[in-house]
């Protein structure tokens, strides 16, 4: 029984269309009939002076509904209106007014054949050229309103869905933007600050200081990108920077990052924390507890299409969750920006290449920016 219930449920809206599509073809059917009589006699007529005429009409109109509706329907599979909407709106009308014309005077001649040529009313001859020659200009009137009316609902529609995905995606981006800033803003990541603080306060006044400074320069990035969909690759590099003199105060010699970036990449675009949730999971994949162990990270681009993240591959410190979490999140946040997809490689050495997310400006095409291309280069960062 419930299952029924839901079934009916599931059926309650096609039911209402149904309705609505031979209410209204219905009326209108019957309005032509109207405005025929009224045309040929001069007066309307009264339901009870011809309701074969006022019956059969709307029979007729709800019919040709039906057959309009399915027929846009099937129309809708084949060509969709947002892939080529003129071309959809004019085979739509020229299908619809085929379909009218055949069923109307169609179904006009069935009646007619069945019940004589008084059926729909006295003096009614189904051979007056000028009574088919104004049926025709009526439905083809009425079949062009529809089209119409059919492909503003549908544009209607598309803009409510359209806006619906829009504010789909937005929260989405921000719960994994949420996600990213969450992970660097933890506990775990400032207490191991805090404790290197804490081991250079006595010992290296300068290096504490500087430490300090370069800790609130990545908080201050972190807080003011969290509302942000995408930085320039500079501001990235910027903050990875910053992160990295973190990490080598911990590491020492062990960890060397080189960055070497043309200036175009560097203006393009890419979603906040990509580039420091990248070294900071190379970080932790490998193991740098003995002094031999080294672990070296290269940032460059690919035929300015790609940015490239490599890091070389040490002992595993064993299954690390952050680190799918982290790619993750990146694979589906570009999925925002770009139909290209991430690529990930694991070899010899570890590479993730992301798609370059082009600026504005760069959209020009100019040969500019080849000419004036500029590398940067951050190597064993001075701990001064």
């Amino acid at each position: 029984m419930a299952r029924f219930n839901t079934g009916i449920k599931t059926m309650l809206p096609t039911i209402r269309r149904f309705l609505l599509v031979i209410t209204v073809a219905s009326l209108v059917g019957i309005l032509i009939f109207a405005y025929l009589h009224f045309s040929e006699n001069g007066y309307f007529a009264a339901f009870s002076e011809t309701p074969s005429g006022f019956v059969s009409s709307g029979a007729i109109g709800a019919i040709v509904g039906l057959l309009l509706y399915f027929s846009n329907r099937l129309l809708d599979q084949w060509i969709p209106w947002r892939k080529n909407f003129a071309a959809r709106f004019t085979l739509g009308y020229l299908t619809s007014t085929i379909l009218a014309f055949v069923a109307t005077f169609g179904l006009a001649a069935v009646f007619v054949s069945m019940k004589g040529e008084d059926f729909f009313w006295e003096g009614y001859s189904p051979y007056d050229d000028d009574m088919n020659i104004k049926v025709g200009i009526l439905l083809a009137a009425t079949i062009f309103i529809y089209t119409i009316i059919y492909a503003l609902l549908y544009s209607y529609q598309q803009y409510a869905v359209a806006q619906l995905e829009h504010l789909q995606q937005e929260r989405k981006q921000t719960e994994l933007q949420f996600e990213a800033l969450k992970s660097q803003l933890s506990p775990h990541y400032l207490f191991n600050s805090l404790n290197t603080i804490s081991s250079l306060i006595y010992k290296d006044t300068p290096s504490a200081e500087q430490f300090v400074r370069r800790l609130a320069q990545t908080y201050q990035y972190i807080l003011s990108t969290q509302h942000r969909r995408y930085v320039s690759v500079q501001e990235e590099v910027d903050f990875v920077q910053s992160y990295y003199y973190l990490l080598r105060i911990r590491f020492q010699q062990q960890l060397s990052l080189e960055v070497n970036l043309p200036a175009s990449v560097l203006r393009s675009r890419i979603p906040p924390l990509t580039l420091q949730i990248l070294v900071e999971n190379a970080v932790k994949h490998n193991v740098l507890h003995q002094q031999e162990e080294k672990l070296f990270i290269y940032i460059s681009a690919q035929d300015n299409t790609y940015l490239r993240i490599i890091n070389t591959k040490s002992k595993s410190n064993g299954p690390v969750h952050s680190f799918r979490l982290g790619l993750e999140n990146i694979r589906k946040r570009y999925e925002f920006f770009t139909d290209k997809k991430i690529v990930v490689r694991d070899d010899e050495k570890f590479t993730v290449a992301l798609p370059v997310l082009a600026d504005a400006s760069d959209a020009k095409g100019d040969g500019s920016s080849d000419r004036e291309s500029r590398r940067f280069t951050y190597a064993n960062a001075s701990l001064s």
